[in-house]
Parts: C-alpha cells; sequence; structure tokens
C-alpha cells in the first residue's frame, strides 16, 4: 500500500482517519488560497454591487439546502467517498465559471449553483466517512485533529493566496487551487469505499425530532456566513489590500489551530457542556466587537480575539454533533445541514433588509447563544 511508504503517516492514530486528515487538509489548503477572496472578487474585481454579491451567497445557500436531500441519497446508493469525490468536478467547474467570468459573464446563479451542489455532496460524504472512522471515547480529539489540522494547512494559505492575486491576479489561482483539490479526494481512496447501506426518506424533513436542536443549526449557519462572507467584505474596505487581507486570515488560522486542537483533547476528559457554557459569552462578544472595527489595530485585535474565543468553542462543540447522530445518521445530518442552510439565508436576508454590514455582527452575536440550547 502506498501510504506505508509515507514517513509521516505512522504520526496519525488509524489508517482511514489518516486519509481523513490528510484529505481535508488539501482541500482546506485549497480552498484558504482563494475562498476569503472570492466575495471581494465578485464586488471589487467584477464590479457587482453589494446586493449582487450578496445574493450569489444567498443563491448558493438555497442550492445547498435543496441538494442535500440528493446527495444523501447518492451517498446511501453510491458510497460516501463518492459522494465528496463527485463535489470534486462540481467545484472545478464553479471553479472554472469564476475564471472565466470576465469573458462570458456567466450569470451568478448559475456559478453559485455548482458551488452550493459542490458544497452539499461534499459535507454529506465527509460526515457519514467521519462519524463512521471515529471513536466515541475519543471523538473530541479526533474531531480537534481534524480541525486542527485543516486550519493549519490554511495558516499560510490566505497570505500565498494575496501575494499570488496581488502578482499575477485571480485567474491562475484557480488552476492551482483545482490541482490541490484533485489530490485531497485521492487521499480518500487509498482504502476502497466501504459501502454501508444507510437509509434516509425524505419524510424526515418534517419529523420534528429533528427539530429540537434546529436554533443552533441556524446559529452555525449563521456563523459560517457572517465569517466567511461579511468580515472580509466588511474589513476590506479598511485594510484596502489583498495581502494584508490574507494576513488576517493567516492570523485567524494560526490562533485559532492550537486551540482547536488542544480543546479537542481536553473535552474528552472535561464534560463538554462546561466548556462551551464557559466560553459561549465571550464568542458573542467577540462579534459584537466587530461591529465597531474602523482602523487596521481593531481589524487585527478583533481577529485574534475572535479566534480565541471560537478555536476553544468549535471542538467540544463540533464532537457534540457527532455524538448526536444516532440511529439514523443520514436524517440527522440531512436535517442539521437544511438548518445550517437556513442560517446562512437569514443572515444573508438580514443584511439585504438593513443595507447595513455591521448589523449582522450584532444579529450573531445574539444567535450564538442558541448554542446553550443544544
Amino acid at each position: 500500500m502506498v501510504h506505508h511508504h509515507i514517513f509521516w503517516w505512522k504520526f496519525f492514530p488509524k489508517k482511514e482517519l489518516n486519509q481523513i486528515y490528510i484529505s481535508v487538509a488539501l482541500r482546506n489548503f485549497a480552498l484558504s488560497l482563494l475562498a476569503i477572496f472570492v466575495p471581494l472578487y465578485l464586488y471589487s474585481e467584477m464590479g457587482f454591487t453589494l446586493q449582487q454579491t450578496l445574493y450569489f451567497y444567498l443563491f448558493y445557500s438555497i442550492v445547498f439546502a435543496i441538494s442535500t436531500p440528493l446527495a444523501a441519497k447518492f451517498s446511501t446508493r453510491y458510497g460516501m467517498k463518492h459522494s465528496i469525490l463527485l463535489s470534486v468536478p462540481l467545484y472545478l467547474m464553479y471553479l472554472f465559471l469564476l475564471y472565466t467570468l470576465p469573458s462570458f459573464n456567466t450569470p451568478l446563479i448559475i456559478i453559485s449553483t455548482f458551488l452550493g451542489l459542490s458544497i452539499s455532496f461534499y459535507w454529506m460524504g465527509m460526515h457519514l466517512v467521519f462519524k463512521r472512522a471515529s471513536d466515541h471515547k475519543h471523538r473530541g480529539k479526533e474531531v480537534g485533529k481534524r480541525q486542527g489540522i485543516s486550519i493549519l494547512a490554511s495558516l499560510f494559505g490566505p497570505i500565498i493566496g494575496g501575494f499570488f492575486i496581488k502578482s499575477f491576479g485571480f485567474q491562475p489561482l484557480f488552476i492551482v487551487t483545482a490541482f490541490i483539490l484533485f489530490a485531497s479526494a485521492g487521499f480518500l481512496f487509498l482504502s476502497k469505499d466501504t459501502h454501508v447501506r444507510y437509509h434516509f426518506s425524505a419524510k424526515s424533513i418534517v419529523n420534528r425530532k429533528y427539530w429540537k436542536n434546529s436554533l443552533f443549526f441556524v446559529s452555525r449557519g449563521s456563523s459560517v456566513m457572517a465569517m466567511g462572507v461579511i468580515w472580509p467584505l466588511f474589513i476590506f474596505s479598511i485594510l484596502n489590500n489583498y495581502v494584508s487581507l490574507g494576513l488576517v486570515g493567516s492570523v485567524l488560522a494560526g490562533v485559532g489551530a492550537f486551540l482547536v486542537i488542544g480543546t479537542g483533547y481536553l473535552s474528552d476528559h472535561i464534560d463538554k457542556r462546561k466548556i462551551i457554557r464557559y466560553i459561549t459569552g465571550f464568542v458573542s462578544l467577540s462579534w459584537f466587537v466587530r461591529a465597531f472595527v474602523t482602523t487596521v489595530s481593531h481589524v487585527f485585535g478583533a481577529t485574534i480575539f475572535g479566534a480565541i474565543t471560537m478555536g476553544i468553542n468549535e471542538s467540544p462543540m463540533a464532537a457534540l454533533e457527532y455524538d448526536k447522530a444516532k440511529q439514523n445518521i443520514t436524517e440527522y445530518f440531512v436535517n442539521r445541514e437544511l438548518f445550517i442552510c437556513l442560517g446562512r439565508i437569514l443572515l444573508i436576508t438580514f443584511v439585504l433588509m438593513t443595507g447595513s454590514l455591521t448589523s449582522s455582527f450584532i444579529f450573531q452575536g445574539f444567535m450564538n447563544f442558541a448554542i446553550l440550547l443544544f
């Protein structure tokens, strides 16, 4: 087997987890080269209005929600890793359409459709693979390691991407990202895609037993959108530089990575909910602080504070999510993703209605308290 010849493979505890860690790390490095800059690419480089840029992410979230049950059906029939593999050409089509946007002016709704499809197929497959490969007693450590390795892999991605854009432009960066994504999917197939026959019924979407954690998942979705889209758009007007924006992304990754890994180990020995209850107020405060950022020093201060609080919070919270996936786990993850998509849609709609980026940080600060209901 190929992996026996890779020296650093022995540092990972399980073979299949090795493949997940490496695959996720490569994928996150590839995405980190580009993801933080996409809102600015549309808004600043391509000349779309702020509303049009936000509608792009609104459409993506809607497609993500609609296609999640389809991704579940595909995973249960053809295999979890094949769902992840299918996400790669879908994402590459998304990159290609972004790459050719200056020439062909493809409607944003089409581009966002490929992004939504790709993300839904990726995460449905990844959740099922990781749930099967991870161990309940060590899940905090394993979740923390997966996320920490992913963050470390993306540590220099934003700043490399920023320099790349400044030196060569956006288009060559799309090509580099595409090559790395192919490699990330390949690592999962160093072992075969063991076929596990999960059951999924569309009727589960209206099953109220999956609604009890809905508000928490909605807050997770709004947080992803606030961090990944609204925050870069907001701080770019202050930084006014792609390299500086990339540096902010790298600082966020660097501070968060070690805390995510460390807290992951800790959460296997301390009640996860105690850690979450302790840090939740500080996570909300980090969102409120963002609304008052006006200078470059404020940007870095708010970023570091947010990275610390979220880094402590993430591992025990994610581990609890996997622990709650019992009995029919496919239906659980479908409903999880649907409510997360609802959170994305809710935040974007809120910003479109208020016309204020800063209002989203206040909104998210209050939404974050929903974790206490989980």
